[in-house]
């Protein structure tokens, strides 16, 4: 059975701007569209658009059957929004002395393979390399000896973070994964690490009013700036982990093609083989 570990990005959620075409919108904006189509010539432009001016190139309802055309939607956002794959270029330009890698640099195998689930509930709001390890031997305890964390394995830490979802504590209330428990599971082979709150960062006002504090500029997204010195991937924005059975899964999350970014949206799948 396939397990669903995606948020879905809703038409009103805070830095999304929608717009949407209905079905009998849809008759009127292809009117307009087909003023000119690819291929034409510029004659054929400015005859066709002559045409349109004058009502003879026109779509009406009665042209489409029950007056229906398709239906489009448009989303302005952050490729930050909702689940989504951030790569190396996010963290900055450079990765261990060498450029960056952008999405579309990222190999498609690093995000397809065993998933963990690592729970961390009881960490305190900072998980660190100690709580990783105990969060290891419990997952492994539970799984039985051949469960194996290394290069390949996806390893998913579980806060519960998702069931704020809606309401400022999602954002305040974040639990951080330090750049030491990324380094544990960099040490192993792990490549590919996810968290089912909106950064692998503590919450933002925390980090800015301990900045402020200090005047130390580790305070500020020190995970994510530690992928400036380590090549590692987070997926953030994960959901249902707790959903997840003890038996072993697949996990899947493809990012968007999108050309020249930093990070892209995923549908975040598990593939859980059901008992026989």
């Amino acid at each position: 059975m396939y397990v669903d570990l995606s948020i879905p990005i809703g038409r009103r959620a805070p830095g999304v701007e929608f717009e949407q075409w209905l079905h009998r919108d849809g008759i009127r904006q292809l009117s307009r569209r087909i003023r000119a189509l690819p291929g034409d010539s510029r004659r054929d432009r400015y005859v066709n658009y002559w045409r349109w001016l004058t009502g003879a190139r026109r779509l009406r309802e009665r042209d489409l059957p029950g007056g229906c055309f398709l239906s489009n939607e448009f989303y302005r956002m952050s490729v930050h929004q909702g689940t989504h794959v951030d790569a190396p270029f996010h963290y900055g330009p450079e990765c261990a002395g060498e450029p960056a890698k952008k999405v579309m640099d990222l190999p498609l195998e690093w995000f397809s393979g065993p998933g963990v689930v690592l729970d961390v509930r009881g960490c305190g709001g900072r998980v660190t390399a100690t709580g990783v390890k105990e969060a290891l031997d419990a997952a492994s305890s539970g799984l039985g000896p051949e469960t194996v964390v290394g290069p390949g394995t996806v390893v998913l830490f579980r806060t519960d973070s998702d069931l704020r979802l809606g309401t400022p504590a999602y954002y305040t209330e974040s639990t951080a994964i330090t750049p030491e428990a990324v380094d544990h599971l960099l040490d192993l082979g792990v490549k590919v690490l996810g968290t089912d709150c909106w950064s692998f960062d503590g919450p933002a006002r925390a980090m800015v009013e301990s900045f402020y504090d200090t005047r130390d500029p580790g305070a500020l997204w020190p995970t994510h700036l530690h992928g400036r010195k380590r090549e590692f991937i987070q997926i953030e924005g994960l959901a249902g982990l707790r959903g997840l059975p003890r038996a072993p899964f697949t996990f899947m999350a493809f990012p968007i093609a999108l050309a020249d970014a930093g990070a892209a949206w995923c549908r975040a799948v598990a593939h859980v083989q059901e008992p026989r």
